[in-house]
């Protein structure tokens, strides 16, 4: 037998230690041994808990079963494992000191038939193994690690396009998983609304959230769905903190009646996630008039944002994320976001467009709501396997389907940019795979500046009626600026914008 003891101290609290060290489904982002690390058994990390490894021996590797078989919080784990020849016990305790926790951490290895023989020549290996795995937890429950920066080779594949896309397949997000740093954080305490919850990326994401102990708010339309994901999260993760909250996003008076009521039950607000969105592929109008893409994926989320903004500003430190598409790319404002009716319906362009108009938001309100301490930040997820894409791509998606993401690959960068701590050090961003990306890589799609005046202004218009009772300090939390003249407009506040006269509603 070989065993291996190693000894570290950690600026985390003894709780946030325990949490994130005993559940082995996180050992892959600090053991560089182990290149795959799933749990099998749903629910809390309790006894019994099971674990499957891919653990790497030099050239090969071994499929290891690891189960817990003694859990003392937050002071003790015990792990036994299992595969090929080799048979580990970890044990894992933990001592609070006066900056953090010290963690100690001793491995019994044994190996049975051939490679026992030679066990007594691994043993220097193997604590050069134990060496990194122990300075891999240390570096990943210590300080935030730098806000990632995009290479040339990013930009460079980003400008040409076609190239770039190749990025957003399953592919595209394993090569750069290898570059992911750990996501050691607890989000106990946090509360986090995310809208599109019952299925797909935002399904995806609310459980991992829910994970990491979050609280979170599921928004979605169809009550049965709503209460089949909050089940599933709660059988899969243990977490408890779930609510619901039913509303059709596609009608204004039910995003208005869904902030209502999270600003009436939720007395903090940290997160709030706009991923609901709808691709159309012929034209619909909801009964209150607005072709259904456009209320959904900007009209809702506009106003949505405008109302939850206070309550973001006084949970400080707080995030949005905007959920986009790579469409974008391809896409520029045009002279209004209501269609013209008298021209062809193209869903895929109108989404685009929504996209890149969500985008110019996003930018707006990072620079109006950083002094607040609100970080606002944009994503996409690459091409991944969800409902929305079999419905209204159908032909893509059955070309596209082996190369397709899950929704937890595609939802990453979502957890990410709401629970790492370095992102707390920038907005206005564009990411893509944990990497901040262009957001305007073909010039005739940048936004002018009065292009971005007359959006935030013609959103305001469509959105007034819904939001015409809404006191002024929550609708305006901070001083107003001056508009400037309509002739030579200027990027006004975007949550603070009031149309100086009406627009027409879509037409059908």
């Amino acid at each position: 037998m070989t065993r291996l003891v190693e000894s570290v101290e950690v600026p985390r609290p003894m709780t946030d230690a325990f949490a994130y060290t005993s559940d082995f489904g996180h050992i892959e982002q600090w053991d560089p041994g182990v290149s795959r690390s799933v749990r099998v058994t749903p629910g809390p990390v309790r006894v019994g808990s099971r674990y499957r490894l891919d653990v790497v021996f030099g050239p090969s590797t071994t499929v290891m079963e690891y189960v817990v078989t003694v859990l003392e919080p937050p002071r003790r784990v015990v792990l036994e494992g299992h595969g090929g020849s080799i048979h580990a016990i970890d044990d894992i305790r933990f001592e609070p000191t006066p900056t953090g926790t010290r963690i100690d951490y001793t491995a019994d290895l044994s190996f049975d038939g051939l490679t026992g023989l030679v066990e007594p020549l691994m043993g220097p290996l193997l604590r050069r193994v134990g060496e990194r795995a122990v300075e891999g937890l240390r570096r990943a429950l210590s300080g935030p690690p730098p806000v990632p920066e995009p290479s040339w080779l990013t930009y460079g594949l980003d400008f040409l396009v076609l190239p770039g896309m190749l990025r957003f397949t399953r592919c595209g997000h394993q090569w750069r998983r290898a570059s992911f740093g750990p996501l050691a954080e607890s989000m106990h305490g946090r509360t986090v609304v995310i809208t599109g919850a019952t299925s797909g990326l935002g399904r995806a994401a609310a459980g991992e959230l829910a994970r990491l102990g979050a609280r979170v708010v599921l928004v979605g339309r169809d009550p049965a769905k709503l209460t089949r994901a909050r089940e599933e999260i709660r059988a899969a993760t243990g977490n408890e903190d779930l609510a619901e909250q039913v509303a059709d996003l596609s009608l204004l008076s039910e995003v208005r009646a869904l902030a209502d009521r999270l600003l009436a039950g939720e007395p903090r607000i940290h997160v709030l996630v706009n991923n609901a969105g709808v691709l159309e592929n012929a034209r619909v109008l909801t009964r209150e008039g607005f072709e259904r893409s456009l209320a959904t994926n900007l009209l809702a989320p506009f106003l949505l944002t405008r109302r939850l903004a206070p309550r973001l500003a006084e949970s400080a430190p707080s995030r949005i994320i905007n959920v986009l598409s790579g469409g974008m790319y391809l896409a520029g404002l045009g002279s209004s976001v209501v269609d013209d009716p008298s021209q062809p319906w193209d869903g895929a362009s109108a989404y685009a467009r929504h996209k890149r108009a969500l985008m110019v938001l996003t930018q707006a309100w990072a620079e109006e709501l950083a002094p607040r301490g609100v970080m606002v930040h944009a994503m996409h997820p690459g091409w991944a396997e969800t409902p929305g894409v079999v419905r209204s791509l159908p032909g893509f998606h059955r070309i596209t389907r082996p190369w397709l993401r899950t929704p937890e690959e595609g939802a990453d960068t979502i957890v990410w940019l709401a629970a790492a701590p370095e992102v707390a050090k920038t907005t206005g961003g564009f990411w893509f795979d944990r990497e901040r990306h262009p957001s305007v890589v073909l010039p005739w799609t940048a936004p002018s500046a009065g292009q971005r005046a007359m959006l935030i202004e013609e959103l305001a218009a469509l959105t007034a009626d819904a939001v015409a009772a809404v006191p002024a300090t929550a609708v305006e939390p901070v001083a107003r600026r001056r508009r400037a003249p309509r002739r030579k407009p200027t990027a006004p506040r975007a949550l603070n914008t009031r149309a100086s006269r009406p627009r027409r509603r879509a037409a059908s």
